[in-house]
């Protein structure tokens, strides 16, 4: 059975840069993969309501059956652009996430006891990063606020060779299908995206 890769691109562009990095990078394996641009999902912001303690999130957007998607997957690999800090879609799409996670965990907002077997998704597969820039680099700060962010929906990161390890920071340019152009960053997400296909035959 081929294994099965979902991209996750987090650009507000569809059809950019991060898109054409992740469709390079999956036909480059024999992987069975699909690619959610939330360019178009619609993705609303957590009011806090606390119902998904008990059951889906109740707010009518794409969130649930992208969280299917998730939930079907051997790993994942997550694309974004830097805006001021990463794009504002992509952090609603984790916040909403790591919203469901805390809910569960403590049944509610302001509860301090934990569920100890509570799990978001049904198995810890491992997940990668890359992060893409125009002219300039994440800082590490930024990225690391989002590593943990995915680490706590219990998935398992699977680090670059190199600084900053956490990600393959990405150099794009502006304009779409620039990212292409820079063969070396393309050869390390590929070898990041081997490396992340080995850890699922470990498992």
């Amino acid at each position: 059975m081929k294994t099965k890769l979902l991209a996750i691109v987090g650009s507000h562009r569809k059809n950019g840069n991060c898109y054409a990095l992740a469709k390079s990078i999956l036909e480059s394996t024999s992987s069975k993969s699909r690619i959610i641009q939330l360019a178009s999902k619609k993705i609303e912001f957590c009011v806090l309501c606390e119902k998904c303690v008990h059951e889906d999130c109740v707010l009518t957007d794409d969130l649930n059956q992208i969280l299917a998607e998730m939930k079907k997957t051997d790993a994942i690999m997550f694309i974004f652009p830097k805006y001021l800090l990463a794009s504002s879609k992509f952090l609603a799409f984790l916040e909403r996430l790591d919203t469901i996670v805390h809910m569960r965990k403590h049944k509610g907002y302001k509860r301090t006891f934990t569920e100890p077997d509570y799990r978001l998704l049904p198995k810890q597969q491992p997940f990668c990063v890359f992060a893409l820039s125009g002219t300039g680099r994440f800082k590490k700060e930024t990225l690391r606020t989002v590593v943990e962010y995915i680490e706590s929906l219990g998935l398992t990161l699977v680090s670059h060779d190199r600084p900053p390890f956490i990600a393959v920071n990405v150099r794009a340019g502006d304009e779409k299908g620039e990212v292409l152009k820079n063969k070396a960053a393309l050869k390390q997400c590929t070898e990041l995206t081997k490396k992340v296909i080995k850890s699922i035959k470990k498992n």
